[in-house]
């Protein structure tokens, strides 16, 4: 594939790393930062564009039911990386990244594609956001593992000072108020094996934002409950969990049900380091979404701002691939991937002394724009890469336009195996569940819609 002009004059810019580390203000939201407080303008080179809104598409393109068509479908690469060439571009790649490439020659390559800041999101969150910077009762607490009620609503802290801050700025990316329904399906790849590890229905939202949603309980950040349809050997079983803000006052509750027991009993393994089966163990339960649960096992580090290659608009895998194509032998197929060029938010996690915890390492880049858009690696003990992701983002164009990202990949190179999770449809909830829906043994019994 020959480079054009854009992507020789990219390459020149890649040339030169850089860590950015500004000193914003609340003033500055609106201004120089966008009002969820990413960089406005575009970069020097002209590879970043200014943020102008978000995605806007023609008339004729129109969300299905669950799934919004490729609006870049028509577009060509820029170029692409591969084990020749990655050197040159080693500093907007991700180690895992370049441990796929270097690993995999012969099959695994990157696609770069023109970058396009598609994230959208409506007034209410956005003003919400500009009074958490400037509220001083919207803080973390506890050292950075929790964060106060006053941030509800919009992203608590659009100009993170800390690690712990830029992490629950991910943890409570917006992605409506109404929650959404699930029909989405894992797999696992060893070897070249596939297997279906489960088709779940589930249903997902963030309390965080629904603010006037009557006997919604303040304190829960987002909870998630799923419902196993296939394979035939678990299908019936439910399992879900509710996160809280303050997670040292308030441990995860999670629950399980299984059709041999026929009883809901809580499930509090199914936090930090703990394989999570549903996912065939490919994934730890505090990898789920690539970060998910407490903090408390990692001393967080906020590096600063650097442009990366991010998985973005990632409509054609989502959708466009089906899941023979989709997955190889030894990775995704990156015929399917999409990647383009964004400013990221990098956040490092070092095992605390005395904690228990299979890694020791781990290294997140998270989209300025989204804070869903993401890169993961992590370490073991030996200083041996044990696993690294993606987190895929797409913009849910028209109702109710924003950022969706609940499709991710891992790659445990302890055990030459990675999984796809999230293959299916989404579908925003017209209404937010009515709470008697959100009970466990309405979950397990079925009765959820």
């Amino acid at each position: 594939m020959k480079m054009n002009q854009i992507a020789i004059s990219l390459l020149a810019v890649i040339a030169t790393p850089a860590l950015s580390n500004e000193t914003w203000t609340a003033e500055d939201l609106g201004q120089e930062l966008t009002r969820f407080g990413a960089i406005a303008a575009g970069n020097d080179a002209g590879t970043i564009p200014p943020y102008t809104g978000g995605l806007k598409v023609g008339a004729g393109l129109e969300p299905g039911d669950g799934f919004w068509p490729n609006p870049f479908a028509d577009e060509a690469p820029l170029f692409r990386i591969t084990a020749d060439n990655a050197d040159e571009f080693a500093d907007q790649l991700s180690s895992g990244q370049m441990k796929l490439l270097k690993q995999y020659p012969e099959t695994y390559y990157m696609d770069i594609y023109p970058t396009h800041r598609t994230a959208a999101f409506p007034e209410a969150f956005l003003a919400a956001t500009v009074d958490n910077a400037g509220n001083p009762e919207c803080k973390s607490l506890h050292d950075g593992l929790s964060v106060s009620e006053a941030c509800r609503g919009g992203l608590p802290f659009p100009i993170p000072e800390s690690g712990e801050q830029a992490m629950w700025n991910y943890l409570l990316n917006y992605q409506g108020v109404n929650g959404w329904n699930w029909n989405h399906s894992a797999y696992v790849v060893n070897q070249g094996h596939v297997t279906l590890t489960n088709t779940n229905r589930s249903t997902g939202e963030k309390p965080f934002y629904q603010m006037d949603v009557e006997g919604r309980d303040p304190k829960i950040a987002s909870r998630i409950w799923s419902r196993v349809i296939a394979p035939a050997r678990s299908a019936g079983t439910a399992s879900g969990y509710w996160d809280f803000l303050d997670p040292v006052e308030n441990d995860r509750y999670a629950w399980s049900y299984t059709t041999g027991q026929r009883r809901i009993r809580k499930a509090p393994e199914f936090s930090y380091d703990t394989p999570n089966a549903a996912f065939g163990s490919v994934s730890f339960y505090d990898e789920i979404f690539l970060f998910s649960g407490k903090m408390d096992r990692f001393n967080w580090t906020l590096e600063g701002k650097k442009e990366m290659f991010l998985p973005y608009s990632n409509y054609e895998l989502k959708w466009g691939c089906d899941m023979d194509t989709k997955l190889m032998d030894s990775h995704i197929n990156p015929a399917c991937e999409r990647w383009e060029l964004h400013r990221a938010w990098v956040v490092s996690a070092e095992r605390k002394e005395g904690v228990r915890h299979a890694q020791k390492t781990r290294r997140y880049y998270i989209d300025e724009d989204t804070f869903g858009a993401a890169l993961y690696d992590a370490w073991d003990d030996s200083g041996e890469m044990f696993r690294s992701g993606a987190q895929y983002n797409i913009q849910a164009y028209g109702i109710p336009n924003n950022p969706q990202q609940d499709s991710y990949s891992l790659y445990d190179f302890t055990r030459s195996q990675y999984g796809m999770f999230g293959n299916g449809p989404t579908r925003y909830r017209e209404a937010p569940i009515m709470e008697r829906e959100a009970n466990p043994q309405t979950i397990a019994a079925g009765q959820s819609r």
